[in-house]
């Protein structure tokens, strides 16, 4: 008698294995390209909107924009956060923020009347909590 060799995977099988794989890849490739614009840089001057940069993190070069005026301010764009490198105003605080990371996140010169905002979505911001 002989005995009859069963298959471990049928060609059924084999094609729903690879449509699987083929979905994760493009899930994946679709939230790593979502994060890599979601942040932008807004700098306001007495309230207008004077320049607006998006955040890249897949870009290495930094951004210098001066802000002229009585108090020139000098801040300084990366691929991730962004910092005010340098100010004329007396108190410097705008200096000693410190970088921002984060949507929401802010850096206000008040004498010179300039702010700087990141807007949009953050890689690590949560959508809820549940407790």
């Amino acid at each position: 008698m002989k005995k009859s060799r069963r298959q471990f995977f049928s060609m059924f099988d084999i094609v729903i294995i690879l449509v699987a794989i083929v979905a994760s890849v493009i899930a994946l490739v679709s939230q790593l390209n979502s994060n890599s614009s979601n942040l932008s840089c807004v700098v306001r001057v007495e309230g207008e909107v004077v320049r607006t940069v998006e955040l890249n993190p897949f870009d290495d070069e930094l951004t210098l924009y001066e802000v002229k005026g009585e108090f020139p301010v000098t801040i300084v764009i990366e691929s991730d956060s962004v910092y005010v490198k340098s100010a004329s105003c007396p108190d410097k605080l705008c200096e000693h923020t410190g970088e921002i990371t984060r949507a929401g996140q802010s850096i206000v010169c008040l004498p010179a009347k300039v702010s700087v905002t990141l807007e949009g979505k953050s890689k690590n911001d949560l959508d809820a909590v549940v407790g």
